[in-house]
């Protein structure tokens, strides 16, 4: 990943006594890896040496990281942050909505899904754009974490329905067509009724006016 190796990556473990496993592997992909086991001197850290990209391993018996993060973006709003943790609570997606936090990750994980996280964190950064989707008055989908809020309240998904709503995210700029959804949710093996359910189910949990039906072709999502 030769992109890695002109980014600059600060990695905060406020365990102390407990390094994650993918450090080392991780140092060889990037040349400006700088770490710290403290909350306090990252933020010094950060502001002397502007990093691109932090890893905060957390663990939420110990601290929060939400006045870390707040401090972080008091600096610079757009900084990427990932969050390695064991245990995740629905406090902690809307936190990560609220903060613009780029990702949680839960264990356990690989080291490919870190790489495609500090992937995603390249994308926004060279493209300037977040993570989080602002698509009404009322509605923000933060596409990382597949996370929906609805007046500053997450919305309870089900596993079809959080696939649904990604795909018309992803393709946000066109209708997304009967047998896409086919192919991405079902596997070839969608009828016509679980696909209008889905629908029928999300628009009531959310805006209706944000899915569209196109006839004959699919459903696209209104921005």
């Amino acid at each position: 990943m030769n992109a890695l190796k002109h980014i600059k990556i600060l990695y905060v473990n406020d365990k102390k006594d407990k390094e994650e496993y993918f450090v080392s592997e991780l140092k060889s992909y990037c040349n400006n890896f700088i770490q710290t086991n403290c909350s306090e001197s990252a933020i010094k850290i950060y502001k002397e040496e502007k990093p691109e990209i932090i890893i905060y391993n957390v663990s939420f018996e110990k601290t929060s990281p939400k006045s870390f993060i707040e401090e972080i973006r008091s600096v610079n709003k757009k900084a990427q942050v990932i969050i390695t943790t064991e245990n995740l609570d629905k406090k902690m997606l809307y936190e990560a909505v609220r903060l613009h936090l780029i990702k949680y990750l839960i264990y356990p994980f690989n080291l490919n899904t870190l790489l495609d996280s500090l992937k995603d964190c390249i994308r926004i950064i060279d493209s300037n754009s977040s993570n989080i989707i602002k698509l009404s008055e009322t509605l923000t989908y933060d596409k990382f974490n597949k996370t929906l809020l609805k007046n500053e309240e997450l919305v309870s998904l089900s596993s079809k329905e959080v696939k649904f709503f990604d795909v018309l995210i992803k393709n946000k700029d066109r209708a997304v067509s009967y047998e896409e959804f086919n192919q991405i949710i079902w596997e070839g093996e969608m009828t016509k009724d679980a696909l209008r359910s889905i629908v029928k189910d999300l628009r009531r949990k959310i805006d209706k006016s944000i899915i569209k039906n196109v006839s004959g072709i699919g459903y696209r999502v209104e921005l």
